[in-house]
């Protein structure tokens, strides 16, 4: 017996991850790893009740907060900002059909990860909730070659936001990713696109040295929210704020 039927599938609550590679010029990336090295350096940690502190002194990734992109001004500088700036905008349209006529709000810094330092063990499971997009790209990627323990290559692994993670049946749609983890290796030039609330890390890397500079990324629409301080409303109100 046939019975006809009506069916609908609909792709709920998904997660993008855009890999993009630049193929700068030469000099390009030296100059810009320098300059994030300089920034790197002049931002540790060296009060422990510093105001400004992201995390503590007792490891490679706590930094000042600040922003490498308004701090140095270099031409290589300026170009990363308009990188970014396309890329967000690509990001955007791939995976939402969406072209972003607004403003795109940044704030970078960087990280150097040296295994001089002991500094190339990876990076902690972590999330940017704060951030609509996370930008994040790779002057520089110092491997000693590529070691056949895909844990040891430097990759940064995302991760289901909702937990779920592998199915106990094969996933045959290309579109789609159901595994434990995505790993994407970087390598000089590499760039990655992605939502602040995916959780994300990196592996330990055999290698020199790697600098990555982070870019904390909000897109201004007319839906964004539009807050203010307690202050200026109590202004505007005519009250005295106390």
């Amino acid at each position: 017996m046939e019975i006809p039927t009506h069916t609908e599938l609909t792709t709920i609550f998904p997660s993008f991850v855009m890999h993009k590679h630049w193929d700068m010029p030469e000099g390009f990336n030296e100059r810009l790893t320098e300059l994030a090295i300089e920034d790197a350096l002049k931002n540790r940690i060296t009060e422990e009740a510093g105001e400004r502190n992201i995390g503590d002194t007792s490891n490679h990734l706590g930094h000042l907060r600040h922003n490498f992109l308004t701090d140095c001004r270099a031409p290589e500088v300026a170009m990363l900002t308009r990188m970014v700036d396309s890329a967000v905008r690509e990001y955007l349209m791939l995976a939402y059909g969406y072209q972003h006529e607004g403003e795109i709000r940044m704030m970078g810094d960087a990280l150097w990860q040296r295994r001089s330092h002991g500094e190339n063990i990876g990076v902690s499971t972590h999330t940017h909730l704060k951030a609509d997009i996370v930008v994040t790209y790779y002057p520089r990627v110092d491997l000693d070659g590529e070691s056949e323990n895909a844990l040891r290559r430097g990759g940064v692994r995302f991760y289901d936001p909702a937990n779920v993670g592998k199915r106990f049946w094969p996933c045959n749609n290309p579109s789609y990713y159901t595994g434990g983890w995505f790993q994407v290796e970087p390598r000089v030039g590499s760039m990655t696109v992605f939502e602040g609330h995916i959780p994300h890390d990196s592996t330990f890397f055999e290698g020199e040295g790697r600098m990555c500079i982070p870019i904390m990324v909000d897109v201004d629409t007319p839906k964004k929210h539009c807050k203010v301080t307690t202050s200026d409303i109590l202004s505007f109100q005519g009250q005295i704020s106390k």
